[in-house]
Protein backbone atom coordinates (compact mmCIF):
# COMPACT_ATOMS: atom_id res chain seq x y z
CA UNK A 1 0.00 0.00 0.00
CA UNK A 2 1.34 3.60 -0.92
CA UNK A 3 1.82 5.83 1.28
CA UNK A 4 0.76 8.99 1.42
CA UNK A 5 2.53 11.36 4.19
CA UNK A 6 0.36 14.71 3.47
CA UNK A 7 -3.11 15.06 1.57
CA UNK A 8 -5.26 18.12 0.96
CA UNK A 9 -8.92 18.25 1.11
CA UNK A 10 -10.34 21.15 -0.53
CA UNK A 11 -14.23 21.20 0.46
CA UNK A 12 -16.47 22.56 -2.12
CA UNK A 13 -20.36 22.44 -2.20
CA UNK A 14 -22.50 23.49 -4.85
CA UNK A 15 -25.26 24.59 -2.62
CA UNK A 16 -25.34 28.36 -1.30
CA UNK A 17 -27.67 30.43 0.71
CA UNK A 18 -25.31 33.63 0.99
CA UNK A 19 -24.29 33.80 -2.61
CA UNK A 20 -25.03 31.23 -5.56
CA UNK A 21 -22.01 29.25 -6.65
CA UNK A 22 -20.44 30.77 -3.80
CA UNK A 23 -17.55 28.70 -4.55
CA UNK A 24 -17.21 29.44 -8.14
CA UNK A 25 -16.58 33.16 -7.23
CA UNK A 26 -13.87 34.61 -8.62
CA UNK A 27 -11.30 37.07 -7.26
CA UNK A 28 -8.56 38.49 -9.90
CA UNK A 29 -10.00 36.48 -12.95
CA UNK A 30 -9.55 32.80 -10.41
CA UNK A 31 -12.46 31.04 -8.43
CA UNK A 32 -12.21 30.68 -5.27
CA UNK A 33 -11.15 27.01 -5.85
CA UNK A 34 -8.79 27.59 -8.46
CA UNK A 35 -7.24 30.31 -5.80
CA UNK A 36 -6.97 27.23 -2.75
CA UNK A 37 -5.44 24.91 -5.07
CA UNK A 38 -3.05 27.09 -6.32
CA UNK A 39 -1.40 27.81 -3.06
CA UNK A 40 -1.56 24.77 -1.99
CA UNK A 41 0.60 23.83 -4.73
CA UNK A 42 3.25 26.36 -3.90
CA UNK A 43 3.67 24.94 -0.36
CA UNK A 44 5.06 21.16 -2.08
CA UNK A 45 4.26 19.70 1.22
CA UNK A 46 1.24 17.91 0.01
CA UNK A 47 1.45 15.00 -2.41
CA UNK A 48 -2.43 14.87 -3.19
CA UNK A 49 -4.95 17.57 -3.55
CA UNK A 50 -8.25 16.27 -3.76
CA UNK A 51 -11.23 18.52 -4.27
CA UNK A 52 -14.84 17.08 -2.43
CA UNK A 53 -18.01 18.35 -3.88
CA UNK A 54 -21.74 17.10 -4.91
CA UNK A 55 -21.53 19.62 -7.91
CA UNK A 56 -20.80 18.04 -11.32
CA UNK A 57 -20.01 21.62 -12.59
CA UNK A 58 -17.78 22.27 -9.43
CA UNK A 59 -16.13 18.76 -9.86
CA UNK A 60 -15.96 19.65 -13.88
CA UNK A 61 -13.62 22.65 -12.74
CA UNK A 62 -11.28 20.76 -10.47
CA UNK A 63 -10.92 18.79 -13.25
CA UNK A 64 -10.19 21.11 -15.75
CA UNK A 65 -7.16 22.57 -13.32
CA UNK A 66 -5.83 18.91 -12.77
CA UNK A 67 -7.03 18.20 -9.51
CA UNK A 68 -8.17 15.16 -8.22
CA UNK A 69 -12.20 14.98 -7.60
CA UNK A 70 -14.33 12.53 -5.03
CA UNK A 71 -17.76 13.06 -5.53
CA UNK A 72 -19.43 13.61 -1.96
CA UNK A 73 -22.57 12.30 -1.40
CA UNK A 74 -25.91 14.55 -1.28
CA UNK A 75 -26.68 13.41 2.18
CA UNK A 76 -23.54 15.27 3.25
CA UNK A 77 -23.52 18.21 1.34
CA UNK A 78 -26.40 19.89 2.93
CA UNK A 79 -26.41 23.59 4.73
CA UNK A 80 -26.48 21.85 8.12
CA UNK A 81 -23.46 19.33 6.61
CA UNK A 82 -20.08 19.41 8.50
CA UNK A 83 -16.71 19.51 6.92
CA UNK A 84 -15.36 16.72 8.62
CA UNK A 85 -18.10 14.64 7.31
CA UNK A 86 -16.49 15.37 4.00
CA UNK A 87 -12.93 14.33 4.81
CA UNK A 88 -14.09 11.30 6.73
CA UNK A 89 -15.45 10.91 3.20
CA UNK A 90 -12.55 11.27 1.48
CA UNK A 91 -10.63 9.16 3.63
CA UNK A 92 -12.41 6.18 3.83
CA UNK A 93 -12.44 5.99 -0.14
CA UNK A 94 -9.05 6.31 -0.50
CA UNK A 95 -7.95 4.03 2.46
CA UNK A 96 -7.88 0.74 0.74
CA UNK A 97 -5.22 2.29 -1.47
CA UNK A 98 -3.72 4.53 0.45
CA UNK A 99 -1.85 4.99 3.99
CA UNK A 100 -2.18 8.37 4.68
CA UNK A 101 -0.65 10.41 7.48
CA UNK A 102 -1.76 13.75 8.05
CA UNK A 103 -4.67 15.58 6.27
CA UNK A 104 -4.99 19.24 5.89
CA UNK A 105 -8.96 20.79 4.96
CA UNK A 106 -7.95 24.21 3.40
CA UNK A 107 -11.69 26.19 2.59
CA UNK A 108 -12.08 27.83 -0.74
CA UNK A 109 -14.21 30.85 1.22
CA UNK A 110 -10.69 31.97 2.89
CA UNK A 111 -8.94 33.29 -0.87
CA UNK A 112 -6.25 35.48 1.71
CA UNK A 113 -4.85 31.93 3.31
CA UNK A 114 -1.65 32.06 1.04
CA UNK A 115 1.31 29.35 1.17
CA UNK A 116 3.07 31.46 3.71
CA UNK A 117 0.66 30.49 5.96
CA UNK A 118 -0.11 27.34 5.06
CA UNK A 119 3.57 26.13 4.88
CA UNK A 120 3.96 28.38 8.46
CA UNK A 121 0.99 26.54 10.32
CA UNK A 122 2.16 22.79 8.97
CA UNK A 123 6.00 23.53 10.16
CA UNK A 124 4.56 24.74 13.77
CA UNK A 125 2.06 21.45 13.75
CA UNK A 126 4.93 19.35 12.83
CA UNK A 127 7.62 20.92 14.92
CA UNK A 128 6.43 20.03 18.51
CA UNK A 129 4.45 17.05 17.21
CA UNK A 130 0.57 18.07 17.76
CA UNK A 131 -2.28 15.84 16.93
CA UNK A 132 -3.98 18.76 15.33
CA UNK A 133 -3.75 22.44 14.29
CA UNK A 134 -6.27 24.91 13.34
CA UNK A 135 -6.05 28.56 12.46
CA UNK A 136 -7.74 31.46 14.16
CA UNK A 137 -7.66 35.72 14.13
CA UNK A 138 -7.84 37.30 17.52
CA UNK A 139 -10.64 38.72 18.76
CA UNK A 140 -11.41 41.10 21.91
CA UNK A 141 -10.89 39.58 25.25
CA UNK A 142 -14.26 41.07 26.12
CA UNK A 143 -15.91 38.12 24.50
CA UNK A 144 -15.07 35.82 27.31
CA UNK A 145 -17.49 37.60 29.54
CA UNK A 146 -20.32 36.25 27.27
CA UNK A 147 -23.27 34.46 28.33
CA UNK A 148 -25.61 32.29 26.37
CA UNK A 149 -28.60 30.18 26.50
CA UNK A 150 -28.65 26.59 26.09
CA UNK A 151 -31.59 24.03 27.09
CA UNK A 152 -33.59 27.23 28.69
CA UNK A 153 -30.54 27.91 30.88
CA UNK A 154 -27.94 30.82 31.45
CA UNK A 155 -24.54 29.82 30.99
CA UNK A 156 -20.85 31.34 30.98
CA UNK A 157 -17.81 29.92 28.92
CA UNK A 158 -16.34 29.70 32.72
CA UNK A 159 -18.65 31.28 36.01
CA UNK A 160 -15.43 33.33 36.93
CA UNK A 161 -14.66 35.04 33.88
CA UNK A 162 -17.89 37.51 33.90
CA UNK A 163 -16.71 38.69 37.18
CA UNK A 164 -12.70 39.94 36.32
CA UNK A 165 -11.36 43.00 35.35
CA UNK A 166 -10.70 43.27 31.37
CA UNK A 167 -6.91 43.09 32.25
CA UNK A 168 -7.28 40.15 33.59
CA UNK A 169 -9.00 37.91 30.76
CA UNK A 170 -7.08 35.17 28.93
CA UNK A 171 -6.24 35.98 25.24
CA UNK A 172 -9.08 35.00 23.05
CA UNK A 173 -9.48 33.65 19.48
CA UNK A 174 -11.86 32.31 16.74
CA UNK A 175 -11.25 29.88 14.03
CA UNK A 176 -10.90 31.29 10.99
CA UNK A 177 -11.73 28.64 8.91
CA UNK A 178 -8.78 28.74 6.56
CA UNK A 179 -6.67 25.72 7.98
CA UNK A 180 -7.03 22.62 9.36
CA UNK A 181 -4.62 20.24 9.81
CA UNK A 182 -4.38 16.99 12.00
CA UNK A 183 -2.93 13.19 12.63
CA UNK A 184 -5.39 10.88 10.31
CA UNK A 185 -5.27 8.61 12.70
CA UNK A 186 -6.63 11.02 15.32
CA UNK A 187 -9.19 12.76 13.23
CA UNK A 188 -10.64 9.35 12.48
CA UNK A 189 -10.76 8.38 16.07
CA UNK A 190 -12.29 11.85 17.55
CA UNK A 191 -13.92 12.38 14.04
CA UNK A 192 -12.92 16.42 14.59
CA UNK A 193 -9.69 18.79 14.19
CA UNK A 194 -9.79 19.46 17.99
CA UNK A 195 -8.00 18.14 20.24
CA UNK A 196 -6.48 18.31 24.05
CA UNK A 197 -3.16 18.24 22.13
CA UNK A 198 -3.90 21.35 19.65
CA UNK A 199 -2.06 24.05 18.31
CA UNK A 200 -3.14 27.41 17.25
CA UNK A 201 -1.94 29.31 14.31
CA UNK A 202 -2.74 33.17 13.96
CA UNK A 203 -3.55 35.15 11.36
CA UNK A 204 -4.00 38.73 10.58
CA UNK A 205 -7.87 40.53 10.06
CA UNK A 206 -7.16 40.43 6.55
CA UNK A 207 -5.88 37.22 5.82
CA UNK A 208 -8.42 35.95 7.70
CA UNK A 209 -11.72 36.47 5.61
CA UNK A 210 -14.19 34.22 4.81
CA UNK A 211 -16.40 34.42 2.15
CA UNK A 212 -20.10 34.35 2.77
CA UNK A 213 -22.27 36.93 2.08
CA UNK A 214 -22.15 39.04 -1.22
CA UNK A 215 -20.92 41.95 1.19
CA UNK A 216 -17.38 39.37 2.20
CA UNK A 217 -17.33 38.80 -2.00
CA UNK A 218 -17.05 42.50 -2.64
CA UNK A 219 -14.90 43.39 0.48
CA UNK A 220 -12.50 41.08 -1.02
CA UNK A 221 -12.36 42.29 -4.26
CA UNK A 222 -12.22 45.96 -3.12
CA UNK A 223 -9.10 44.24 -1.04
CA UNK A 224 -7.26 42.71 -4.33
CA UNK A 225 -7.52 45.86 -5.92
CA UNK A 226 -5.96 47.85 -3.75
CA UNK A 227 -2.80 45.09 -3.63
CA UNK A 228 -2.94 44.98 -7.40
CA UNK A 229 -2.50 49.15 -7.01
CA UNK A 230 0.36 49.09 -5.28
Amino acid sequence: MKTINNLAIIPARGGSKGIKKKNLSKLDGKTLIEITALEIQKTKLFEKIILSSESEEILDHGLSMGIEIVKRPKQISKDNSRSEDAVIHVLRRLSGKFNIKHVGLFQPTSPFRDHINIAKAFKKYKRNNFDSLISVTKIDSKYMKLFYEADDSILSINDELPFLPRQKLPNAFLPNGAIYIAKVKHFLKQKSFFSKNMALYEMDKNSSLDIDTNEDLIKANTFVKKQNSF
